[in-house]
């Protein structure tokens, strides 16, 4: 009867990866092991291979640019945006005591003080211009300096949105924003009384980031612009870049490991998946191995030396073991040759 991978007094162990098949020959026995043909095999190439080490850690998927929004005014809440839309140009947010409020701007530089006429010139004012002109309205020249041309656009934005047509807009029914801005989490629903300057929801822009912490060891092998694998809840898998590395490492509770911040952006879109959990699948490091085979191919003929069955020949090849990475090992071997053909189990 021939020698078996599987058969009597042959002992199977999940060594090395999972997936190493240990040899122990009968008593006695001194001839080459062969596969048993009871065992389902194929065959793999022996080659060049990138061998990239991966490591998933959890992360939470959200909005990059997150800000609150304050309620102006005292009240009642009459009207609020729902979690998820999207607010443009021009747009009020919120209503209280049924009155529209908090007007979505776009620029980079808040609304720190009211602006109207006899204001000093400044950037906010050609920033407030500069969206005048782009809702329809005409400011005169677009510039640093408040002119009646501007108070008249004012007015007229007024009188569009039924508001008193003062001339002036005060910074507490302004937002601003970078762009189009993505409602967030609430933290006041209609019918709520409102408080001058207590939260009523945020905002943040259209982007989503997933957020993770990284054990501070990984840090060197982690950069930003590197590729970033994100399985949703849902299973399926989307694309990302690390877009931001902590510096600053934060002590584990417990004796777990110092973490740092991670951040990733997604490169796909995903919809009403705020706070979701997710999965990242990092690269932290690569080998490009001369010849590599499947860890499946790998038999172990005693402890610590491993072998590859050339497919056709019966015979076992010895070989030293390198990286570990995808499944698939380095190996070198004398009688190894890129090309060859290694039996694996299907």
């Amino acid at each position: 009867m021939r020698a078996s991978r599987l058969a009597v007094g042959v002992v199977v162990t999940a060594a090395v990866a999972g997936g190493v098949v240990w040899l122990a020959l009968p008593s006695g026995e001194a001839r080459t092991p062969l596969a048993n043909d009871e065992v389902p095999l194929g065959t793999a190439v022996v080659g060049p291979r990138k061998l990239v080490d991966r490591r998933d850690i959890d992360g939470t998927l959200g909005y990059a640019g997150s800000s609150t929004v304050a309620a102006p005014a005292g009240g009642t809440i009459t009207r609020l945006r729902g979690e998820g839309a999207t607010v443009t140009r021009g747009r009020s947010l919120l209503s209280i005591d049924a009155k529209a409020t908090g007007w979505v701007l776009y620029g980079t530089r808040p609304m720190y003080r009211d602006l109207g006429p006899g204001v000093s010139d400044g950037t906010d004012v050609e920033q407030l211009e500069r969206n005048l002109k782009a809702l329809g309205y005409d400011p005169g020249t677009v510039d640093t300096d408040w002119t009646s041309a501007t108070t008249a656009a004012v007015q007229d934005f007024q009188a569009d949105r039924d508001l008193d047509e003062t001339g002036t807009l005060r910074k507490t029914d302004i937002i601003i924003s970078d762009g189009p801005a993505r409602v967030g989490a609430h933290a006041a629903e209609v019918g709520d009384p409102a408080r001058v300057g207590a939260p009523v929801t945020t905002l943040t822009t259209r982007t989503p980031v997933v957020t993770a912490r990284l054990d501070a060891g990984d840090v060197g092998s982690v950069h930003r612009g590197d590729a970033v694998s994100i399985t949703l809840p849902d299973g399926s898998a989307v694309d990302g870049r690390v877009t931001h590395v902590g510096s600053v490492a934060k002590a584990g509770s417990d004796g777990e490991a110092a973490t740092v911040a991670l951040r990733v952006g997604l490169r796909g879109a995903v919809r009403g998946l705020d706070g979701a959990p997710v999965t990242l699948t990092l690269s932290t490091s690569g080998t490009n191995a001369r010849m590599a085979v499947p860890v499946t191919a790998l038999v172990a003929t005693s402890a610590g030396r491993y072998a590859v069955e050339l497919a056709g020949s019966r015979r076992l090849v010895a070989v030293t073991l390198g990286t570990f990475a995808d499944g698939w090992v380095e190996v070198r071997g004398d009688g190894l040759t890129a090309g060859a053909r290694v039996v694996v189990p299907r």
